[in-house]
């Protein structure tokens, strides 16, 4: 298959609309953000209908994004090592390119490279924000915002996107985020090992979960003796039953320890607003030894992690933390990672022109990867990222196929 033609129209850098004051020049890392891996969190909203001209979309982005940046300032600096951020203004890269296909047919391909996404969501070399817009033939659009995991987690970036949109479509917005992780998680000097599988041969898929199916889903939990089972808890078990039954097949049958990571939105626990910029989730780990293990029990090993985790104390969920991924070595256990962006507002991104008909989140450095975002329709979304060798067995799972409708296997990515 063919890449899709396109041109580069230009690269330029936002900067804040008004200077940075000195005192705000450096922004410290919490040891949150420190953990993290250089690696950037991308999402693609597709707009088909935006009616206006490409010339006046561009100049209202540039404008709220300078707008949007100025409480937004860390954004716009530049990581020094693994210790604060320069708050110098330098701003985010903003590209525009030009797509020589029509956005219906780019959403209904059956397969799509990774020569393709590059076109919709550039990268990044020294900015910590990359800001892509992309027009089709059509007159539609694509805007696509990577963030460095350094300075921002899902809710975060959420937060920055909304906030931008907002100041899109009312010009006396003006954002208030909440500058708060360093002094919540104190930086330091503990450096852990992230023992996640890069990615090298994989592929992404995308399955749609209808809200019936889901409920499907939660009446057989709750058959099985599992009080309020919740959309993202059923969905989540499904899917890694799903692939540790493929990468099962994928060995010839034989089967290891694996691992159910998932990450842990800390706002609420600390009553903080969505928009407390910065890393501000845990993780808690399930260690598997029995792959076979079904939807409710697995639903149940899940609770008592998360149960675990809420328990202890920041200094505790630290050292617990660091225990577990000391424990990870991928050389002899499995590890899905598992991120849920339910609950954050991002079909709701409305920059004037109507609600994006397509959101895509993903970040493709880590194999084993799953993320879950709502559904316009209330059912889910879940952007899988596993080996090429176990997609076909994973995504023609017997398990898999009643709860997923025909639609959730047109979006296929080779990442």
């Amino acid at each position: 298959m063919s890449r899709m033609a396109s041109k580069l129209v230009e690269k330029v850098f936002i900067k804040p609309s008004s200077p940075t004051p000195e005192s705000l020049r450096h922004y410290n890392l919490s040891s949150y953000d420190q953990l993290m891996p250089e690696y950037y969190i991308s999402c693609m909203l597709f707009y088909p209908n935006p009616h206006h001209e490409i010339s006046t979309i561009c100049l209202q982005l540039k404008n709220s994004l300078s707008k949007t940046l100025v409480p937004y300032y860390p954004l716009a600096g530049r990581l020094v090592k693994n210790d604060y951020i320069d708050c110098n203004d330098q701003g985010i890269e903003f590209i525009q390119v030009r797509i020589h296909c029509q956005l219906d047919s780019f959403l209904k391909k059956t397969r799509f490279y990774a020569a393709d996404q590059n076109l919709l969501c550039g990268s990044a070399e020294d900015s910590l924000v990359v800001v892509q817009l992309s027009h089709f033939d059509c007159g539609g659009v694509a805007i696509a915002v990577s963030i460095s995991h350094k300075v921002a987690d899902g809710s975060a970036a959420a937060a920055f996107m909304n906030d931008w949109a907002l100041s899109t479509r009312l010009s006396s917005h003006m954002p208030t985020p909440l500058l708060v992780s360093d002094s919540l998680f104190p930086p330091g000097n503990n450096v852990i090992s992230r023992p996640f599988v890069p990615c090298h041969n994989c592929v992404m898929r995308r399955f749609l979960f209808p809200v019936e199916d889901i409920e499907k889903l939660k009446t057989k939990a709750i058959e099985s003796g599992i009080l309020g089972p919740t959309k993202v808890e059923v969905v989540i078990a499904l899917l890694y039953q799903c692939a540790t039954v493929a990468k099962r097949s994928s060995r010839n049958g034989f089967s290891r320890t694996s691992v159910l990571s998932q990450t842990v939105n800390l706002r609420p626990s600390l009553k903080l607003p969505q928009n407390a910029i910065g890393n501000m989730f845990s993780l808690h780990f399930c260690f598997v030894e029995d792959d076979k293990m079904e939807i409710p029990a697995l639903i149940g090993e899940i609770r008592k992690a998360k149960l675990k985790l809420r328990k202890l104390p920041y200094e505790s969920q630290m050292k617990e933390l660091g225990e577990s991924l000391e424990k990870l070595d991928p050389n002899t256990v499995d590890i899905y990672v598992f991120s849920s962006l339910c609950g954050f507002p991002i079909y709701d991104i409305d920059f004037g022109w109507g609600k994006p008909t397509r959101v895509q989140a993903f970040q493709n450095e880590i194999n084993n990867q799953i993320f879950l975002m709502d559904s316009p329709q209330d059912g889910i979304e879940a952007f899988v990222i596993l080996e090429e060798e176990m997609i076909s067995a994973f995504e023609n799972n017997e398990l898999l196929l009643p709860f997923t409708s025909l639609d959730s296997i047109k979006l296929k990515s080779k990442i």
